[in-house]
């Protein structure tokens, strides 16, 4: 069992200077998830470990979610419980998260007397369901800016229409089987599009994190359509989650990319999104702790240099990385690590290179502001 740390330890940590000389460069991290109960009590918490970012959810927005309509919280709801205030007073920009998002929709608008049905048609049946996904995002993103949120998160993965066929010829799904639609004429950037002037035009210029980016064709168009409405737009990658040597027969993930360390692994992805220019529009996703398992993915050691590679390898400037919950205290201390880690290790390189600052009500640096 890992050396663990508790709330209290947590909450008198200090972060290192933002310049500190031993890291080189800092960068941003942001929180798959983050507390969303009265007060995020655990704001203090992300606070002191270098959590610069956090992706609410569930929150009840635009498009038909996987959560229950009851545990979708409102935006009056969070800011009336004081949890926005809370992650303000730790200088932790907050977003709104929506997820999995078109997946979800994709397998529940289909028709049984119309099995030729899908989001990505010309029917009026889907004309409709865009149209009103445009309009609740009108409605909801008026009122997730005045609510001093940093931008919008989609979770843009498969959970339920993939059904082992990757080009969907057999088995069309969300991201294949829909050739006829690439392009520029077809519909996965129409409806980008469309939905993008949507989001412009109640918030021009807003930040919106793609995830994940796994680089389909249809995914890539729809995209783009958000990028050319005018809105800013991030990757949230998944091919960045592995480190360390290989390991024959292991999970992708417990290994470099083909190879490939955190900024070429952002490079090679962005020449499957070409409308992106730089990697400081990519955001990559570090899997170092499992908490579905307990136990540590790769070593400390791997996890410094994934983190090195965003904040260092890029002459352009670092790139923001975003972590697996719920990097809790809880949730830490069940770890098991490899021998000769800890997990203060793994909170050590945290504290290294994240370019949050202590509670002391100054914003963190944001090299994109």
């Amino acid at each position: 069992m890992c050396r663990t740390f508790s709330l209290l330890v947590l909450s008198v940590m200090l972060m290192a200077p933002c310049l500190d000389a031993g890291a080189g460069r800092r960068t941003e991290v942001h929180l798959f998830g983050g507390d969303i109960s009265d007060g995020a009590p655990l704001a203090s918490s992300y606070r002191t470990i270098g959590i610069t970012d956090v992706w609410l959810y569930p929150i009840k927005g635009a498009f038909p979610q996987d959560q229950a309509p009851e545990s979708q919280q409102r935006i009056d709801a969070l800011k009336q419980a004081g949890t926005l205030d809370a992650y303000k007073k730790e200088s932790i920009r907050y977003w709104c998260f929506e997820r999995p998002v078109p997946d979800f929709a994709y397998e529940t608008e289909k028709r049984a007397d119309k099995p030729g049905l899908h989001l990505w048609d010309s029917s009026p049946e889907t004309d409709a369901f865009w149209k009103g996904v445009c309009e609740r995002a009108a409605a909801v993103y008026s009122e997730v800016r005045a609510a001093g949120f940093a931008g919008l998160v989609y979770d843009g993965e498969a959970y339920y229409s993939f059904k082992g066929d990757e080009s969907g010829k057999e088995k069309p799904w969300v991201w294949g089987g829909h050739a006829e639609q690439h392009g520029a004429e077809g519909n996965y950037f129409k409806r980008g599009l469309q939905l993008g002037k949507a989001i412009q035009g109640v918030w021009p210029g807003a930040k919106v994190i793609l995830v994940y980016a796994f680089g389909y064709p249809g995914e890539r168009w729809w995209y783009q359509g958000f990028k050319e409405a005018g809105l800013d737009v991030y990757l949230g990658l998944e091919h960045t989650y592995g480190a360390g040597p290989a390991r024959p027969g292991g999970e992708w993930y417990q290994s470099w990319w083909q190879g490939r360390k955190t900024k070429a692994t952002c490079d090679w992805k962005r020449t499957l999104f070409p409308f992106i220019a730089d990697n400081q529009h990519m955001i990559a996703g570090l899997f170092p702790l499992d908490f579905g398992v307990n136990a540590a993915n790769y070593r400390a050691q791997h996890f410094r240099e994934q983190m090195d590679s965003a904040a260092n390898d890029d002459p352009g400037g670092p790139i923001a990385v975003w972590l697996w919950p719920p990097f809790t205290p809880e949730g830490v201390s069940k770890i098991k690590c490899l021998e000769g880690d800890s997990t203060d290790d793994y909170l050590k390189v945290l504290r290294d290179y994240s370019c949050g600052l202590p509670g002391n009500g100054e914003a963190p640096p944001n090299p994109r502001q």
